[in-house]
């Protein structure tokens, strides 16, 4: 078995698409994987620099957050730094994931908006929901939940993806961690 060098990256905004987060980083990427946040939940409450309203994670007890697990060099880590605003807009947190269709958790890094930054929920433009909802079907994460950040950008639903809804063929969620 050989020891993959790297930090693990909890993608669930824009970076699930792999060419943009390519982009971003300007390196080849290795496939990621799709994964599971328990414990926290998918919201429209950032405001990112040019004014446009994108994604950020807050902890909710009974909701969970679908994302893509990419394997990165650690160089990549200040040029996703500077790319997120990191630590004034974003702050790096080391969550569990829980990958789909695989046994183990695996700590993972994730960005979490700052509150300084947070605003109430909104809508996305169409090219930023583009690239999470292409870049989640493109790692099979559950069409269920593609369908919901659809349903949740234009605000026709509750903010909450949780446990007691259908979760497609990886069953239903274990709890927080």
């Amino acid at each position: 078995m050989t020891l993959k060098v790297g930090l693990l990256f909890f993608a669930y905004g824009c970076h699930m698409d792999a060419s943009h987060l390519a982009g971003v980083v300007g390196i080849e990427l290795a496939p990621g994987w799709p994964a599971r946040l328990d414990g926290w939940r998918l919201a429209f409450n950032h405001r990112d620099e040019d004014g446009s309203i994108v994604a950020s994670i807050v902890p909710a007890p009974n909701c969970l957050t679908f994302g893509v697990v990419y394997r990165l060099p650690r160089e990549a880590l200040s040029v996703l730094d500077d790319y997120e605003g990191a630590p004034d807009d974003y702050r790096r947190e080391t969550l569990w994931v829980e990958p789909l269709g695989r046994v183990a958790r695996q700590a993972a890094l994730v960005y979490v908006g700052q509150d300084s930054c947070r605003v109430d929920d909104g809508r996305p433009e169409e090219r930023y929901l583009n690239l999470l909802t292409g870049g989640a079907e493109a790692h099979g994460l559950p069409a269920d939940y593609v369908g919901w950040l659809g349903v949740r950008a234009r605000g026709e639903t509750e903010d909450c993806y949780g446990p007691g809804q259908r979760m497609g063929k990886f069953g239903p969620a274990s709890g927080a961690h």
